[in-house]
């Protein structure tokens, strides 16, 4: 009859963090010293590693030479970072058997968001409901029920234990972790270190005008955090297709973007594991803003090619946002994406020559967020005699016409309708190829030619070329207005793989250009 009355529908976490996840998955007994490695600040580190190996002394962050000075028989495993997540994932659907709304947390926890009820009963059946079945599956798992995620993810993390913190005693159950378990900044750290400020306790009972302006705005989160007042995540129900939108409100207002970095990246990290579901990735996102005067700011992110690697989207946001001016304190995050596209997870490999376009995508993605889409053109081939002048600058990214329609229409929808193209009288013309490098002026070259006097042979960089195969002849003029000319063309392909350009005139073969494929 005492008891609390809930008046409205509210929820707790539970969380599942299995330690030795990223190496159960690889095959690794735990009896076996052995470590997860990757890349990292120009050497492989260890990221992960067997309770065997950690009893040696190997701890995250050591090299892998260091490593093998404690225990010289370790054994070293490549982090596959598609793979891991994908595992993650497939282990995160486990808990659509207490909840639809459920997230990843890599990279070795998942969360699952569970309704509120009187009592403890319910929690305390789903919380052995889950380990056994964690354990089932071979990843044995500490299980927390808190009042938000990060709590319950750093206990279940630091102490190593089976627990259900009571409502509104998260900050009780932090209280004698280590600094550590606080995503803050190392500085910060080591300086409240230091002062002999060693736990989050310790931390918390400092009061916020003690950290306010002398520390960065993360450790001031992390000071809210450390009070109890963890940003709580609205986890929406698992779908297979539709729009993403993933949406973390703050405990308190925040007027700087740098503080919001951690909040970012746990959205970031729950996207890239949804997309990996669902076998797709995006070349684009839009990070929204929710200011405390109800008003909102939104911001467009291009990717370039398609990705879904949280540490690629996160840097596009540190890049995008580096000069950003909040337009007030923020109170809730949104990042949404609903162009995302099927992906088979294949990146292109470093000896792949098509790799250069990886790079052509972030670098004109970077001048679009930057300096708009009006500024940022490529070059599209239009029927005209003139070869200097059979072109025409369209916006980046403008699709190429299909072969069923004409330049002259792709012309239409990037720019003002030109009258003369759109003559409904005049049919309109395919744009012949045209090579995307035009010499200007061109270059007088010598030419081998057969009884035919079509090419067999170019002199190119004081070495003859074989010319493997040639279309032509093309006869081109000059424009009625402009200076006239009389040309015969040649597109020829040449023994080195290159394709060029040719053309004769009044008896003299110049080389006009080279296509780039």
């Amino acid at each position: 009859m005492g008891g609390p009355k809930y008046t409205e529908r509210m929820f707790r976490y539970l969380v599942a963090h299995a330690p030795t996840f990223r190496l159960d998955r690889c095959g690794w007994p735990h009896r076996e010293p052995a470590v997860l490695v990757a890349e990292e600040k120009n050497a492989l580190r260890v990221q992960a590693a067997t309770p065997s190996a950690q009893q040696a002394g190997i701890r995250p962050g050591m090299s892998v030479a260091a490593a093998r000075a404690l225990l010289p028989h370790v054994e070293a495993e490549l982090l596959d970072n598609e793979a891991e997540a994908a595992d993650l994932l497939a282990l995160t659907h486990q808990l659509l058997r207490i909840s639809p709304c459920i997230a990843a947390m890599p990279p070795d926890a998942v969360v699952a968001e569970i309704a509120r009820v009187p009592g403890a009963g319910t929690e305390r059946a789903l919380l052995e409901r889950v380990r056994i079945r964690m354990k089932q599956l071979g990843h044995p798992a500490h299980i927390v029920v808190a009042d938000d995620p990060t709590t319950a993810l750093n206990v279940a993390r630091w102490q190593q234990t089976n627990r259900i913190i009571p409502p509104n005693e998260g900050h009780l159950a932090l209280a004698p972790l280590p600094l550590a378990a606080l995503p803050m900044p190392t500085k910060d750290r080591a300086l409240l270190e230091s002062l002999g400020i060693l736990t989050i306790g310790q931390f918390a009972a400092l009061p916020p005008s003690a950290v306010t302006g002398r520390f960065s705005p993360a450790a001031v989160i992390a000071h809210a955090m450390s009070s109890g007042r963890s940003p709580r995540p609205t986890l929406h129900p698992w779908i297979e297709n539709g729009p993403l939108v993933l949406t973390q409100d703050l405990p308190d207002p925040i007027s700087e973007f740098e503080a919001l970095s951690f909040v970012v990246g746990a959205l970031v990290r729950d996207l890239t594991a949804r997309l990996i579901a669902r076998s797709q990735a995006i070349t684009h996102v839009e990070l929204g803003l929710r200011l405390s005067d109800g008003r909102s700011q939104s911001i467009g992110l291009r990717l370039g090619a398609h990705t879904r690697d949280s540490t690629a989207i996160m840097n596009r946001i540190r890049h995008r946002t580096a000069d950003l001016k909040l337009g007030g304190p923020v109170v809730a995050v949104t990042l949404t994406t609903d162009a995302a596209s099927a992906f088979d997870g294949h990146q292109i490999d470093l000896r792949d020559p098509l790799r250069k376009n990886d790079s052509i995508a972030d670098v004109s993605a970077k001048l679009l967020d930057a300096l708009g889409s009006r500024s940022v053109l490529s070059a599209r081939s239009i029927p005209r005699h003139r070869p200097e002048g059979a072109w025409r600058p369209v916006p980046f990214g403008t699709p190429v016409p299909s072969s069923t329609g004409s330049a002259a229409q792709c012309l239409v929808s990037a720019h003002a309708p030109d009258p003369v193209f759109a003559w409904e009288g005049q049919p309109e013309a395919i744009a012949p190829d045209r090579p995307p490098i035009m010499l200007s002026p061109p270059e007088a070259i010598e030419v081998d030619v057969d009884q035919g006097n079509q090419p067999t042979a170019v002199h190119l960089s004081g070495r003859w070329e074989s010319v493997e195969q040639r279309l032509g002849p093309e006869q081109i003029s000059g424009e009625w207005w402009s200076r006239p000319f009389q040309r015969t063309y040649w597109q020829a392909a040449l023994s080195d793989g290159r394709r060029c350009w040719l053309y004769k005139e009044h008896g003299r073969w110049w080389l006009h250009g080279w296509w780039d494929r």
